[in-house]
C-alpha cells in the first residue's frame, strides 16, 4: 500500500459509522488521502463535534520523519515560495535554526465545512522544548513570532511577536507553554497557544488580565462541572497583538491523578479507558452537548485489534485521548479527539491501557 487512503479503506470497518461515514469519509480521503501510507504508524487524531449529526471529522497527525517528511518537502518544492506549504518544506530540509527550541511538528486539517476545491492550509502546531532546568521554553519571543509568521506565510512577524509578549506576560507562574499554533489564511491574524500546568482556579485570574470578551462566569461553572470527572486540562486560545479572540478551547483529560507531568497527556488515548470515559460523555451528553448517537460512537471507538491486510497482521490501537470545551463568548460545543496507530504485529502492546 502506497497512501494512506488505502490504508483508511482497510480499517473502514472498524470506524464507527456514527462518527465517520458517507459525505465526511469521501472529504476525508479527499483532503488528506494521498498523505503516505507510513502516516497511520505514528499517532493519526479524529476530531468529532459531538453536537452535530453528520458522521464526519477534522483530522492531525505529526510530522514526522522519513517517507512523511519526504511528503512534506516534494509538496513544498512545488508550492508557491512564500506559502505554509513552502515553509515546511524548508524547515525539514534544514531545521538547524529551530532545533534548539522546537522539538516537532503537527498538522491540523479543517475538513468539516471545507469544499474540496477550496482547502484550507493546516493548522501548523509547534511543540516546543522546555528548559530541563527551569521547565520554561527555549525560545525567544521574536524566534517564535519568525517561525509562526513564516508558517503562516507571512512576511513580518511584529504583530505575532507582540501578541506574544502580551499573552506571555499574563499566565500564571508555573504554567507551561506546549504548542504555538500558525493559522495561515484565517482572520484576524493570530497565534494560538496552548497552555498546560494550570490550576482551576488559576483560570478565572487569567482570563481577566488577558481582557477575554466573553463571560468568565460561563467558563467557570463549566469547568466546575467536569472538575470531579477530568483532574487535568490545557488551555487553548488564539493572541492578537491588540488581545484574544473570543473563542477559547479546554483539552480535558480524565486520566489518573499520579498523572503529574504534562508530557504524558498527548498519549492519554493509550492510558485511558472505556471506564474512564463513560462518566464524561454521559455529562456530555446531560449537558446536551453530546448527541447520544455520538456518545454510542465515542464508546465504541476505544480497542485494540489485530487485523490482516496484503502485507501482513498487524496491531490497532484506537483510543480516545481529550474532550475540548470550546467556548466563544456564552455558547459552549464540545468536541472529541479519537487517536488510532497501527503497527506490525510482535511491537510491544499495551492491552492494559483497553480495558472495558
Amino acid at each position: 500500500m502506497e497512501h494512506f487512503r488505502d490504508v483508511l479503506i482497510g480499517l473502514h470497518g472498524q470506524i464507527p459509522e456514527s462518527l465517520l461515514a458517507g459525505q465526511g469519509w469521501g472529504r476525508l480521503l479527499e483532503r488528506i488521502g494521498d498523505l503516505p501510507a507510513v502516516t497511520v504508524t505514528s499517532l493519526c487524531g479524529f476530531e468529532f463535534r459531538l453536537d452535530e449529526q453528520e458522521p464526519a471529522a477534522d483530522f492531525s497527525s505529526p510530522v514526522t520523519p522519513g517517507q512523511v517528511s519526504r511528503y512534506y518537502i516534494a509538496r513544498g518544492g512545488a508550492a508557491v515560495p512564500a506559502s505554509t506549504d513552502a515553509w515546511l518544506a524548508g524547515h525539514l530540509t534544514d531545521s538547524s535554526d529551530t532545533d534548539h527550541w522546537l522539538e516537532s511538528v503537527l498538522l491540523a486539517y479543517d475538513i468539516i465545512g471545507v469544499t474540496p476545491q477550496r482547502p484550507a492550509p493546516p493548522v501548523v502546531y509547534l511543540r516546543l522544548l522546555s528548559d530541563p532546568e527551569t521547565g520554561g521554553i527555549t525560545a525567544t519571543p521574536v524566534a517564535i513570532a519568525a517561525t509562526v509568521a513564516q508558517a503562516s506565510a507571512r512576511r513580518d512577524w511584529e504583530p505575532e511577536r507582540r501578541a506574544l509578549v502580551r499573552a506571555l506576560g499574563c499566565l500564571p507562574a508555573g504554567a507551561k507553554l506546549v504548542y504555538v499554533g500558525a493559522t495561515p489564511g484565517r482572520a484576524p491574524r493570530s497565534v494560538r497557544l496552548l497552555v498546560a500546568d494550570m490550576e482551576f482556579h488559576e483560570v478565572g485570574p487569567l482570563l481577566k488580565r488577558l481582557e477575554w470578551p466573553g463571560s468568565i462566569a460561563t467558563v467557570l461553572e463549566l469547568l466546575s462541572g467536569m472538575r470531579d470527572l477530568c483532574g487535568h486540562f490545557q488551555f487553548l486560545f488564539d493572541a492578537t497583538e491588540y488581545g484574544v479572540l473570543p473563542r477559547l478551547g479546554f483539552e480535558m483529560y480524565p486520566v489518573q491523578k499520579n498523572v503529574t507531568n504534562y508530557r504524558a497527556l498527548p498519549v492519554a488515548w493509550l492510558i485511558t479507558s472505556k471506564r474512564d470515559w463513560k462518566p464524561v460523555i454521559r455529562r456530555l451528553g446531560d449537558w446536551q452537548l453530546c448527541l447520544p448517537v455520538k456518545a454510542e460512537g465515542l464508546l465504541a471507538w476505544p480497542r485494540l485489534r489485530t487485523v490482516f491486510g496484503n502485507d501482513g497482521a498487524f496491531q490497532l490501537y484506537m483510543g480516545i485521548n481529550h474532550v475540548k470545551l470550546s467556548v466563544d463568548g456564552e455558547r459552549v460545543r464540545a468536541k472529541a479527539y479519537g487517536g488510532l496507530r497501527l503497527l506490525p504485529l510482535g511491537q510491544v502492546t499495551k492491552e492494559a491501557f483497553f480495558r472495558e
